[in-house]
């Protein structure tokens, strides 16, 4: 009986440590986004301000493409906070921002956020939905059209069916994201 007690105890103390090594793996985790988010929120902020993009948003879409890791690269070689591949950060620079363009700067977090957030504009501005504009930033402007004029797939204005399931996700991950911080930093008048 007391072999039976003590294995006992041992095994209440076992899980007792892997709870507790669990949990400070879950918090150190959010501890370490909420670090790298308030590195890059005024960045954020004066971004959404100047391309009149609700903060929230960029959040969201910064937080789903790269955790707020400004250094994160994809294996289709997007770069930085935003994932800006280099010939779309280039065609931003060149196009909406009017600007000469240092390909170094991918990386930098305020360049980055600031030409991520100006492209978010550019796509609301064309297609006038923000879901929609959010689609168009992970499938790519052209395919999201396309779908906007397939009748399995839209109405001419919105997205009814997204007929790849990563964009589907996408969408749905930049949406949780976005409520998440319409809480933290609410705009008014701003739906999505």
């Amino acid at each position: 009986m007391p072999n039976k007690a003590r294995l006992l105890r041992i095994a209440a103390l076992l899980l007792t440590v892997a709870v507790l090594l669990t949990l400070s793996i879950i918090f150190a985790d959010a501890f370490a986004r909420t670090r790298r988010l308030h590195r890059v929120l005024a960045y954020a902020r004066a971004a959404a301000d100047e391309f009149a993009v609700p903060l929230p948003l960029v959040l969201a879409v910064t937080e789903a493409e790269s955790d707020f890791k400004p250094n994160a690269r994809s294996d289709a070689g997007a770069c930085g906070l935003m994932q800006l591949l280099p010939d779309t950060f280039a065609d931003i620079h060149k196009r909406l921002l009017l600007e000469q363009h240092d390909a170094d700067k991918i990386f930098e977090p305020r360049t980055n956020i600031r030409c991520g957030t100006c492209y978010l504009a550019y796509l609301h501005e064309r297609f006038g939905d923000w879901r929609v504009t959010i689609a168009a930033y992970n499938a790519g402007e052209g395919r999201v059209a396309e779908w906007l004029t397939d009748q399995r797939y839209g109405n001419g204005k919105t997205l009814q069916k997204i007929p790849y399931p990563e964009t589907a996700q996408y969408l749905k991950k930049v949406l949780n994201a976005y409520k998440k911080y319409s809480h933290k930093y609410p705009q008014k008048g701003v739906s999505i």
